[in-house]
């Protein structure tokens, strides 16, 4: 079972106090420490405000990853959770997410690698996806960065 508090608490523990179009470079910087060897396994987008910042595509993806990034920013875009924590929700039955939702299949996944990225103050403002590895090593990824930019903040 995955644990929907701790992923409610990830959420809550990576807020930054301020994320904008200077803090992408820094956010990435963190992505490539944090990701070391896997840099180069994984795209990675990056939006704010549902705006397309910055993308990245490893030496080691397809054009796979690139729709499950898709199909995982739609998730955080609709819902301001991370997709790992829809998979959570709808774990018993993941057909109720598409159903009970109306969404496609073809569009949505629940599958972690998608990252709220939100501010103290004012709660989410953009996305952090990553695809490539297995689907709580996305999100782990991109949960570390998150807390890496976090202490750079302080």
């Amino acid at each position: 079972m995955i644990d929907q508090n701790k992923i409610i608490g990830q959420e809550k523990n990576a807020l930054l106090t301020h994320f904008n179009l200077d803090d992408v470079d820094k956010l990435v910087i963190s992505l490539k420490k944090i990701g070391r060897e896997n840099f180069n396994k994984v795209c990675i987008l990056i939006k704010i405000n549902k705006r397309i910042v910055f993308f990245h595509a490893g030496t080691q993806t397809t054009n796979e990853n690139n729709l499950w990034i898709h199909k995982k920013a739609n998730v955080v875009d609709k819902f301001d959770h991370s997709s790992l924590f829809e998979k959570a929700i709808y774990e018993e039955n993941p057909n109720d997410f598409y159903i009970n939702n109306g969404l496609s299949r073809r569009d949505y996944a629940i599958v972690g690698g998608g990252f709220p990225i939100g501010l103290q103050s004012t709660g989410v403002i953009g996305s952090l996806i990553v695809s490539g590895l297995t689907d709580t090593e996305d999100h782990d990824l991109a949960y570390q960065a998150l807390l890496d930019l976090q202490s750079q903040q302080s």
